[in-house]
This record gives structure tokens, sequence and C-alpha cells, in this order.
């Protein structure tokens, strides 16, 4: 946690002190009021204001007096300890300014055997009704973006660590509603007052938590109060419990500290266990790539999540606990599970090899994201690292790999697989470098889940010919797949993989991947789908409108709201068209129909996503509100994916929307302009001097004429000038022309432009200004040699200054000027070419000089330049092209002129998802949906050589 000086007045603070419980089996608790009173005095002496803290105390009937005295002598006034107080107090930190936050809780707890959950009994808990809380959904909540600027948060919980008893039954997980689940880089930091399975030492008689008292006396004593010195307070509270001799009663404080940078990193410290091995542990060579993997990984995973998922999308207070069920036998795998407990089935799971299917939207991909967090957050060092990889992106081998069963073969395909492998590890910025990247593969460091099976099924029935057989060469993409899968394998045994299919896949699935173990995605249960609209609806407990659906749902299996809301997608669909798109009703929910109605209600759902992303409060701008533009922004991207071979949004692809014929004219005619002016000045200075144009032009008209010959050095030189003119507008044509641009391989994808560089604040700044220097330069060089040719020292020293300086901090710090188009400046890989073409530039500008007859000073100098400015402007091709089309577009009002910024807000809000340098649509659903509406101008042309490929229909 950072150790930055945090004001008085930027500190808030929630105390919860429970002593009373309804539950007559749950003892009272005499003292946790006092806790929570002792730990407010320590703030209010500490200067924290008194309006900044919320103190909820449950007091016994004989404390209650005292409570009030002690609160009011600090300025302070007392909440009930309940849940509906609880959650108001946590949700009125929303938009607060502080940038620290206290918890404190004291009262019973639990821990969960087999979920290894804490729960937190509110005082209204019954032995038929224990309402809890878990500290994992406190920390969901308090990671939205409501709460931004609380970016450090302390928890510290004096409770049991019991391990809940069967007798008791399971507590009950109440969350507070939000309509928010999008997160942010938050430190956290927990301290607990015991580990599982232990209790939390409490003096009835005296009314004192131990745990408490001591962690106030260590920050008492701390030198500088906010922020506390963590290390210091774990490492004195571990220290005081474990010179304890008391072999009755063991308590052992637990830490745990979740930081948001480095990518969110876990650390478990208590006094009696050494701290763990690191997580990037393996052979010498392979130490640091397989550390960097692990946290690149981990960002990884954080990117997909960081956007209003809808309901039943990622662990916290809106996750629904969706099941499966095994399709495979095998010895030691439980014949199903859930969403939650996908980490311990996956360990009975042979080999590690997991094929998860299901419909559209029932929760795939949620579930593997699940299963690779969790991976990531308990890895040993032993153990490969867990990478999402989207089979979308898959490209078959060439056809000159013949299917003739042969081990041969066989390995050839494996062996394609891998380096398929290799280019993502380096696509998405997994891997350093492409040794490193080979060297975690051909290990089996990588644990590759595999997400989209359904493209290379798609890709199957689409490049089929007619003629072929579904074993052909040329037709079987899944099956040779599926049989590079198969053998990835590491000697001899087959090694971890997990694929994600749709379950039309599940005969396919079963002959091509005989070693894994295969689940398949069940229905939302009718129990499943009430407790969902609980805790994300807050008036469907009670608002009349939902009567309808809580009395059709009443009736169990025969519920038509049921078959309507059987997959976390579908819920999603209909919360959103209900309570923010406004769309429908609930009772449209439940109105009886024929399938056709069924699908009518869903095109409906389906209509209302976007305009419900729209009406959603989005923290950063830039924002859109307009629906009807936003769709139609949206429908043009999808039919360009659809018209296309891949499914991902690229900026550097984009500009093919525009048209890629009227684009390429564009930038041809800027080229040829510019490149020409220039050449004119050169022949006007061969024929004249530099800087006596109008003399050299009128003696140009006399050569065209006839009425001069010229002879000597002035003809060498004119007909040099015009061939460099000539030579020059012929390649700004031909780059203006041409179908591919020339950047480098895209290496991670564009957002917040201005931040492009890595490394401490420093260093940006100087790599910005480097920027900024190299861009003013290159185009301040280029239009002052121009003017200078033409007319002098002096008109080219003010047009070098007039075009150079503001370019080069406009460009650089205003509009963030991206060669690549992907977010990675790169500006070391552009300064070498540029310092490699102004050598070469100098030479041959001082040879030819030489030949004609000048000065070679004046022809390194003129060399230099133009080498210094052509390898500059060759970099700046696809950025032209991409400003081009994106004027283009919004002239027309296809697209937004921000559309870097537009794809990042998709994102946000739910409808798109990043994947490497790329976005795709979360929903293959909605993006196809988005496809069929009527575009504002036909679709963009396919590329030459790629083949229309369209998705299967959703179910």
């Amino acid at each position: 946690m950072s150790s930055e000086i945090v004001e008085p007045w930027q500190v808030s603070a929630v105390l919860v002190g429970i002593e009373v419980y309804q539950d007559e089996g749950r003892e009272d608790l005499p003292g946790a009021a006092r806790d929570a009173l002792r730990f407010a005095a320590w703030l209010r002496e500490c200067q924290v204001p008194a309006e900044n803290i919320t103190l909820l105390l449950t007091c016994t009937p004989g404390s209650q007096e005292e409570a009030r005295e002690q609160a009011a002598k600090l300025g302070l006034t007392i909440m009930d300890a309940t849940f509906s107080d609880i959650r108001s107090a946590f949700l009125a930190l929303e938009g607060t300014r502080s940038e620290l936050l206290f918890t404190f809780w004291s009262g019973h707890g639990v821990m969960h055997p087999s979920k290894m959950k804490r729960y937190l009994f509110y005082g209204e808990a019954t032995r038929g009704n224990a309402l809890a809380l878990t500290v994992d959904s406190l920390h969901a909540l308090l990671r939205q973006w409501r709460y931004q600027s609380l970016k450090r948060q302390i928890f510290l919980v004096d409770s049991c660590g019991w391990f809940l008893r069967q007798r008791d039954g399971e507590p009950i997980d109440v969350p507070f509603n939000s309509d928010d689940v999008a997160q942010v880089p938050t430190d956290q930091f927990d301290l607990f007052a015991s580990r599982e399975g232990q209790a939390s030492s409490h003096d009835p008689g005296a009314a004192i938590g131990e745990f408490t008292q001591k962690v106030v006396d260590s920050l008492s004593n701390s030198p500088v109060p906010f922020p506390p010195d963590l290390e210091r307070l774990t490492k004195e509270v571990t220290e005081h419990f474990n010179a304890r001799d008391d072999t009755h009663h063991q308590q052992t404080p637990v830490s745990i500290h979740n930081r948001a940078s480095g990518g969110a990193s876990r650390e478990f410290t208590s006094g009696l266990f050494e701290r763990g091995q690191d997580l990037a542990s393996a052979p010498d060579h392979l130490k640091t790539a397989l550390g960097e993997l692990h946290e690149e990984s981990r960002k990884h995973i954080d990117r997909f999540l960081l956007s209003r998922a809808g309901i039943a999308t990622r662990e916290g207070p809106k996750a629904i606990n969706v099941r499966y069920s095994t399709l495979t036998a095998a010895p030691g795998v439980p014949p199903g599970s859930s969403y939650d407990m996908v980490r311990r089935f996956y360990d009975t799971v042979p080999h590690g090899r997991l094929a998860i299917t299901g419909g559209p939207g029932s929760g795939k991909t949620v579930l593997a994201i699940r299963l690779v967090s969790e991976l990531l957050t308990q890895r040993r060092a032993d153990q490969p690292v867990p990478v999402l990889l989207t089979l979308v992106n898959w490209r078959r081998p060439s056809d000159r790999l013949k299917p003739d069963g042969s081990q041969t073969y066989e390995d050839s395909l494996r062996e394609h697989f891998e380096n398929w492998l290799v280019d993502q590890l380096l696509r998405q910025e997994l891997c350093a470098s492409r040794d490193a990247a080979r060297l975690l593969v051909s290990g089996r460091w990588v644990l590759p889940i595999l997400d989209g099976l359904d493209e290379a099924h798609a890709l199957q029935t689409t490049n089929s010919a007619p003629h072929e057989s579904p074993e052909g060469s040329g037709a079987a993409p899944l099956r040779q797949l599926l049989t590079a899968v198969s053998r990835y394998q590491f000697q001899g045994v087959p090694s971890p993989v997990v694929v994600i299919a749709r379950s039309t896949l599940n005969d396919e699935l079963m002959t091509g991947l005989s070693s894994a173990c295969v689940v398949e995605m069940q229905r939302l249960s009718v129990s499943e789908i009430k407790t969902s609209l609980l805790s994300t609806v807050p008036e469907y407990a009670s608002d009349g409108l939902w009567a309808a659906v809580r009395e059709d749902l009443a009736r169990e299996e025969g519920s038509v709201a049921a078959r309507r809301l059987d997959t976390p997608w579908k819920l999603t669909l209909a919360v959103r068209a209900i309570t923010v798109a406004k769309a429908i009703s609930p009772t449209q929910l439940v109105e009886p129909g024929s399938t056709r109605h069924d699908g009518i209600l869903h095109e409906r759902l389906l209509a209302a996503f976007v305009p419900a992303a729209c009406a959603d409060t989005v923290v950063e701008k830039p924002r859109w509100s307009d629906a009807g533009k936003v769709t139609g922004w949206l429908s043009l991207l999808a039919c360009y994916l659809d018209g296309h071979q891949s499914e991902d949004l690229a900026l550097s692809r984009l500009w093919l929307i525009a048209g890629a014929r009227p684009v390429r004219v564009v930038q041809t005619i800027l080229h040829v302009t510019v490149v020409g002016f220039f050449g004119f000045a050169c022949i006007l200075a061969a024929l004249g001097g530099a800087g006596n144009a109008s003399v050299a032009y009128d003696h140009l008209i006399d050569v065209i004429t006839g009425s001069t010959h010229l002879s000597g050095d002035t003809s060498r030189r004119f007909w040099a000038a015009s061939a460099f003119a000539t030579a020059t507008v012929a390649a700004a044509a031909i780059t203006g022309w041409m179908r591919r641009t020339w950047t480098p391989a895209v290496s991670r994808r564009t957002r917040n432009l201005r931040m492009r560089v890595k490394g401490p604040s420093r260093k940006a700044r100087l790599m910005r200004v480097c920027s900024g220097i190299e861009i003013g330069s290159a185009i301040g060089l280029a239009f002052g040699t121009a003017f200078f040719l033409l007319f002098g020292w002096a008109w080219g020293l003010a047009m070098a200054c007039t075009v150079g300086i503001p370019l080069g901090y406009g460009l650089e710090a205003k509009v963030g000027l991206d060669r690549t188009l992907s977010g990675n400046f790169a500006p070391a890989y552009y300064w070498v070419w540029e310092g490699i073409a102004l050598g070469a530039g100098t030479i041959t500008g001082a040879a030819v000089f030489w030949l004609i007859g000048s000065s070679p000073w004046a022809g390194a100098g003129f060399g230099a330049a133009v080498g210094y400015f052509g390898a500059f402007a060759i970099g700046l091709i696809a950025w032209l092209r991409y400003v081009i089309a994106m004027s283009l577009m919004r002239l027309r009002g296809q697209l937004p002129w921000k559309i870097a910024a537009f794809l990042d807000w998709a994102h946000r809000v739910g409808v798109l998802r990043i994947h490497g340098v790329a976005w795709q649509f979360r929903h293959t659903e909605l993006q196809h949906w988005l496809s069929s509406q009527p575009a504002k101008s036909p679709p963009p042309p396919r590329i030459r050589g790629q083949r229309r490929r369209r998705l299967p229909a959703p179910e």
C-alpha cells in the first residue's frame, strides 16, 4: 500500500460492533460495541472529522446508555447495526472525496469449510434465517467505479473463524445491491483476528477484544497515522499472539493484501507460517519469463472483467452460482459442480484436460475466467500459468499438410498448434520475446484456456467445398484443431488444456478430445432466478409491477418466466431492458405465447441492450447517450466483422469501413500534393539557386517553351532534380495507393493514448518530450527546406518554426500521434530507422551533389533532411490513412471521430470485450442482431483473398 501521506480529512471509517443477536443459539458478545468505540476514539485523536465516521452498534441492554455517552463525547451518533443501516453506510460512501477507508467489524463470524469464505453475521441472523455478509462481496462492492476515490482500503475484522458445522445450515449471503460491477484498481488490506478453524479470544467479563486492543495500541504508537504501516501492524499483532503461552486457545491473526499495482497480487502472512515460495519459481533460465507471464495473464483477465458485465459474469454480489454437469465419467470426478467450486472441481480432472460446453449465454466463458482467476491466485511453483486465448484467431494449417492419420501428420499439427500459441503470447504481449514464449510453450509452462471452439466449427462449415468430404484436407479445420490439442503432450503425458465450445459440438469434442473431461452448463433453476432478481432488482420483492413475475415463478417448473430467463444472458437482457432501458414491463415476461412469441420478445430484449448501456452511468469521459446513433455505429462495426475473416476490431484495420478505394484516393492525392510541392521546389532551386524562386520560375518557363537551352552543370542539376522529383512523386503515389500499410507488429491496444510509455513519470515525460521534438523537427524540417529552396533562409527558418513547433506539441501532447495505432508507441523503433535513413541520406546526397557539380556539403545536408523526413513519413502512413477514414466516416455520420474512446466506452458498459490489442463483441448473439439491422451505408467490400464467414445461428 502506498506510503504517500493522507490527510485526516481524507479518511473515512465504517465501524460495526454487534453484541446482540436474535438467534437464541448464538451467544451475545459483550464488548464488541466498546471495541468499535475504542477504534473511533483513536480516529478522533488523529483529527479525523466526526462526519467521516459512521458508528453502527447493537449494544446489550446494560451498556446502551454508556455507549451513547462515549459516542457523544467523540461527536458521533450511533446507528443500529442492522443490515439496512450497514448497507446504507457503505452506499453513502459513493462520491466521497476520501482516499483511505477503515472498515472495522466486531461480532460473530464463521468460515465455510469448502468454499473457504468468511461470513460475518448481521444482528438479525437466526438459525432459520442466518443472514450474513461475506468479506469477498464487501471487497467487490468497494472496488466499483462509484468508489474510485477510495484507492486504499483497510479491513480489520475481530471475529471467529470457526468452521461452519453441518447442523448450523449454510449462511445466507445478503450482499449490498448495486447496479455497477465495473472494477477499478484498489489496494485492499485485510487483517483478521484468527485464521480458519480458530476462535477470536474475547473476555466477556472485561468486555475487551484482545485483537482489537492490540491493533489500536499498535496504531496509536505509529509515528504516521495515515496511511498506517501495515507491515509493522501485522508484525506486532502476530508476534503478540505467537508469544502467548496458551495451549488451550490458539489464535493466529492473518493478513491478506490485494495490491492494485502489479496485477493484484495476494500475500498471505501469519506468525506461524513461513512465507510461501515465489510464484515465478521455475528453471533458472525461465524464472523471469514465467513470472512475467503470470503477471501479464492476471492483467489480461482483469481487462476482461473491467466492464459492466450484467448479473452473472463474475465473482461478486451479483454472480449467479451456475451449475454444470459432467458428461464423461472418470474416476474421482464428481457428477457435476457449480461456478464457485470450479477450482476444486478442476483439481479432480485427469491431466487437467477439461472441455466446457453449453448453449449461447449459458456462462461458459464466465466459468473459464473464474477458473483462470483462481488458478492464478492459487498457483504453485511447479504448475503452469493459465492463459485465456480465443480461437477466433485460429489459422488452419497449410493445405499441403495431408490428413493421412500417421504420427508424422499429427506431430505436424501439434507443432502448428504450438507455433500458434507462441504467436498469441506475443500478440497479446504476455511474453517479452519469441524465444521466451517458445521455451514456455515447449516446456508446457503454459496452460491454454481456449475459448470459442465454435469459431473453428464455423470455419469448417464455411470453407468446405461442395465436393469435399468432412475429412478432406481443406475441409476439416475443426478436426485438425482437435487433433492438435489432443497431441499437446509432454513426454507422452497429456498436458493440461481447457476448451470452451457450444453444446452442439459435444460429439466432435468427445471424439477429438477423448482424454478430456466434458462438462455442460445447466439451465438456471427457478430458485437461482429468484435469488438473482432479489439481489439485482431492489424493488423486485415489494413492487407491484413485479407481482405477476413473483406469482409466475412460484409455479416452479410450469413458470413461463423461468423458460424465458433460463440462462444468465437472458436474465441479464431482461433485467437491463426493464430496469435501465424501460423497454418492456415485467408483466411481459410472463405473458403466454408460442415459440414465435418468445422469439419476438427476445428480439425486443436484444434491442434494449444498447439503449440500456447508453443509460448507464460511466465515470470516465467521453460518454455516449444517444442510443440511436450508438446502435447505428455498433451495427456498422458488426457488419464489418461479418464481412471479414476476423472478429477483432483493431484500429489499424478500421479504415476499411470507410471504403478502401475512397481512402486510398484521398491519401494518394495528399501524398502527391505534398511531395510534388517539395519536388517542384527542388527543380526551381536547381535552375536558379536556393531562394530565387521567381527568377528560377521564369527560367523554367523558358526551358519548357524551348527559348532557352540548358548546358553544363545547370543541365545536370536540372535533370537530376527532375528525376528526383519524379521518383519521389511516384513513390508517394505508390505508398498512398497500396493496399497494406507499413507498421510494426501491433502489440497492445490503444487506450489512453497519452499514457503510452511504461515506467516512472519522469521517464514518461522525457520520452514524450523527445517524441514531440522528433515529430516537430521532421515535419518542420520538410516544410522549412522547401521554403528555403524557394525563398531563402529567412522564409525557411520561419516556416520550419511556424509548422514544426505547433505540430510537434499538438500531435504528441494533444492528438496523441500513434503511428502503430496500437497504443504501443515504441519511439525507439522509429528513431533507429530515422537515424539509419538520415545517415544513408547524408552519404547519398553528398555523392550525388558532387557528381552534378554542386557542393557535397550542401548535398549532405539536403540528403539528411530528405532521409530523416522520408523515414518519418513512412511510419506515418498508417496513421494518416486512419485519420482520413475517420474523417470520411465522421462526415457521413457512420462512426464518431473518437473511435478508440468509443470502443473503450463500449467495453466499460459491457457491449465489447478486450482481446489483446483489439476489441470484440462480448455476446455473439448481440453481434448477429446488430449486423442484421438496416445499415446507413452498404457494408464495405471484402479484402481480396478473404472468404466470407458466418457464425452458426444462435440457438
